[in-house]
């Protein structure tokens, strides 16, 4: 019988400790220390795993699952070989593979791994992102004869990468950003894993967002919509998914996977897909009139693309007409798209009608947030600038009394 288990040393004055993988088989025993001081508050003994806070949380316990992984390769091989795990084998195939694995991983193998551990981990469009900035980094390797190597990650590779995917691919600046981060993120990764010997230089690198304008809807043409008739099946369907969502705050990725246990009297409960934190949501009357639509629960939903088609023509039948400007940036030329309001409408759109809306009518940020799930307030506050209202309203609160004349 052979264990694998990761143990807390003892813990330091700061509270931090460092975390000890210990194989026991045959009644022989190793450890292997790693060499990364975690707090103590953050152990999950039963998962033995960090709590994840921070994304350097994320990598360490991907490095965990990764040495499982070479402890079950060898025991694999132990069982091909000699028809039993033997302990001896198993340690000096951990000792082989992790020594040799920092010298023979290329970067695109690194790559590949890191994709292939996100699978199960990350939520799908997730997965896909990480595949297309592989794909973009093999292109541009291609079409620019540029070495892929963890040597050659430095500021000549920032510069060529970053003009091929804006001169090249035709990119506006937050897609960029997107994929930079991304490149940032697996060379963290790298680093950790022991790939990356080179330096880290990459963490220089810039991605940083701009930020755009957010469309949303009026309490005047969310309701409109709520209560249109007379609509196609299909547009009935992406009618109920989507206002639920503008009175949820619900991402399309949540919306998909909710289920009737996730569904309670007078709350929806469930774990995020994109952050995995547990919400728990209170049900507006309006709310629950969409679900008593639809037999206690939502319509089954159409892909995100089909939504977001669908959604747009929702929207030029609830004539949401007016001229919308949005300006976007490709390195520094400035990219204008004029159209009708309806036809920017997405799958987003509810969640920023959401969060606009509850502002707009009162509620505290730091409750919106505990409903969006929002963790930082940097990524919250670009909706607080969308409410010209509030601020309407409350400069009119405050100074419609006379003022006092002495």
């Amino acid at each position: 019988m052979a264990t694998l288990n990761f143990y807390l040393t003892k813990e330091d004055k700061q509270g931090k400790c460092f975390i000890l993988m210990t194989y026991l088989a045959n009644g022989e025993k190793f450890r292997h220390a790693i060499e990364t001081k975690v707090l103590k508050s953050q152990w999950i003994t039963t998962k033995q795993r960090l709590k994840v806070t921070a994304i350097e949380d994320e990598y360490l316990n991907i490095h965990l699952s990764g040495l499982e992984g070479i402890i079950s390769k060898a025991e694999r091989e132990s069982l091909l070989n000699h028809n039993t795990i033997l302990f001896s084998f198993v340690k000096q195939r951990f000792n082989e593979i992790l020594n040799k694995t920092d010298v023979r991983k290329t970067l695109i193998e690194s790559f590949n791994d890191y994709i292939e551990n996100a699978k199960g981990r990350k939520g799908m469009w997730t997965v896909k992102r990480y595949g297309t900035c592989l794909a973009h980094l093999l292109n541009f390797k291609k079409a620019k004869k540029f070495e892929l190597s963890f040597e050659r990650i430095n500021n000549q590779f920032y510069e060529a990468f970053m003009a091929y995917m804006i001169n090249d691919l035709k990119l506006l600046n937050n897609t960029v950003a997107n994929y930079m981060k991304t490149f940032k993120a697996f060379m963290n990764y790298a680093t950790e894993m022991g790939y990356n010997k080179a330096g880290d230089e990459f963490k220089k690198f810039k991605a940083k967002k701009e930020d755009g304008e957010l469309i949303y809807l009026t309490e005047i043409e969310l309701m409109k919509i709520f209560r249109m008739e007379n609509l196609s099946e299909k547009l009935k369907v992406v009618r109920d998914n989507f206002c639920f969502a503008c009175f949820t705050g619900l991402r399309y990725s949540d919306i998909s996977l909710l289920r009737p246990e996730n569904i309670k009297e007078d709350y929806i409960e469930l774990r995020t897909e994109k952050t995995k934190d547990f919400l728990k949501i209170p049900l507006s009357p309006y709310a629950k009139e969409l679900l008593a639509r639809n037999g206690g629960r939502l319509p089954r939903l159409y892909s995100n693309q089909k939504t977001n088609d669908y959604l747009k023509q929702l929207g030029e039948l609830a004539e949401f007409s007016d001229t919308i400007l949005i300006v976007k940036y490709r390195g520094i030329q400035k990219i204008e798209f004029i159209a009708p309001k309806h036809k920017f409408l997405c799958t987003h759109t509810a969640r920023r009608t959401f969060v606009t809306l509850s502002l707009e009518k009162g509620m505290r940020p730091e409750v919106v947030m505990s409903i969006t799930g929002h963790r930082d307030y940097k990524t919250f506050k670009k909706y607080i600038k969308l409410t010209d209202k509030v601020k309407m309203t409350e400069m009119n609160n405050v100074w419609s009394n006379k003022l006092y004349i002495a």
